[in-house]
């Protein structure tokens, strides 16, 4: 009887560590940046990021396609390789065949100061007020009263603090441990995620009432402006066109409410936003260029590939066609092609 319960016990340790070695994954590589925790995934979904996580090494382009695929599938859509006609499908074609690794220095928020620096000829990035490798650097005795803490290599990473007397700084810690373990290039398979070396940073706090300007940029182009505001408790978004018409187009995720009862006021700064846009996005096929404009001046938020992870849908499909054809994805596919 005691000899039962003694092996009982070392059988649950037994399936406690290979729960453990299942639930974190390590890409076998020397760096540490591209330690991975996946979390709150079943079964099947385990056993597939394993099964990616060989791929990576064994056949890159592989491992992109079908990232997102199954991406697309849980998202209950289709990536379609063989009739690319919807924005949805050629953002995933661009993602798995215009060099998606490449675009780390763009996607990173640190970094990107040094582009804005290359092509504007000034870095107009909200100010950073202080860079850490780790939560255990950060002082906020070296903060102002106000500010945000940021990571610089995924999406809505994002802590405000308005008051430094009342911030709880090891709660805010734990959030930033637990952001610095997601590699988005993996768990979302968003590539251009994938080589980012990741940092906080604590970034200067512009004001409470803090407008999106969205633009997106079809061939180095903006084409319409989503606009962004939160208003009672919801993601207030609505489409403007060059003329700062409201439009109808309407996405259907998560983080967009449209109301057109609300009408955004022109930003004083739209035309020169609409340059710097052109110009900061004269490399790619596509890109979202986002602003803040506060006090009259610009500030440049974030260069974005895939937005929302292209799970956005349409309220019908004319609209995801029509958006696809202001996109020309020619020169990529000729060259995956040739």
């Amino acid at each position: 009887m005691k000899f039962n319960k003694v092996l009982s016990v070392i059988l649950m340790i037994l399936i406690l560590y290979y729960l453990i070695k299942i639930i974190n994954l390590n890409i076998p590589k020397k760096n540490d940046e591209y330690k991975i925790k996946i979390k709150y995934l079943n079964d099947k979904n385990v056993i597939f990021y394993k099964k990616m996580l060989q791929l990576y090494i064994d056949n890159r382009k592989q491992f992109y396609l079908e990232g997102r695929k199954f991406k697309m599938k849980l998202f209950g859509s289709s990536f379609n390789e063989s009739n690319i006609i919807t924005i949805q499908d050629k953002l995933n074609y661009l993602l798995v065949y215009d060099f998606p690794e490449n675009k780390s220095r763009y996607v990173d928020k640190i970094l990107l100061r040094e582009y804005s620096k290359e092509i504007l000829g000034k870095d107009i990035c909200v100010p950073i007020l202080k860079i850490y490798n780790n939560t255990d650097e950060i002082d906020l005795n070296e903060l102002p009263q106000k500010f945000i803490l940021k990571c610089n290599h995924g999406s809505a990473m994002n802590i405000v603090c308005k008051n430094k007397e009342l911030f709880n700084l090891n709660h805010a810690k734990q959030i930033l441990k637990n952001w610095m373990n997601i590699n988005y290039g993996l768990i979302g398979f968003e590539y251009q995620y994938l080589n980012v070396k990741r940092k906080i940073f604590a970034e200067k706090y512009l004001t409470d009432e803090i407008i999106d300007y969205k633009i997106n940029c079809f061939n180095g182009e903006p084409k319409f402006i989503r606009v962004k505001k939160h208003i009672n408790g919801a993601n207030v978004n609505n489409i403007y066109d060059l003329n700062w018409t409201l439009t109808d187009l309407d996405f259907n995720y998560s983080d967009f409410v449209r109301n057109a009862s609300i009408n955004f006021s022109k930003p004083i700064n739209f035309e020169k936003m609409l340059k710097y846009a052109r110009l900061l996005s004269s490399r790619f096929i596509f890109c979202r260029v986002d602003f803040y404009e506060v006090n009259k001046t610009i500030y440049l938020g974030e260069l974005t590939f895939a937005p929302a992870n292209i799970k956005m849908k349409y309220n019908n499909r004319k609209t995801s066609i029509y958006l696809g054809s202001l996109l020309n994805i020619s020169q990529i596919q000729k060259r995956k092609n040739s």
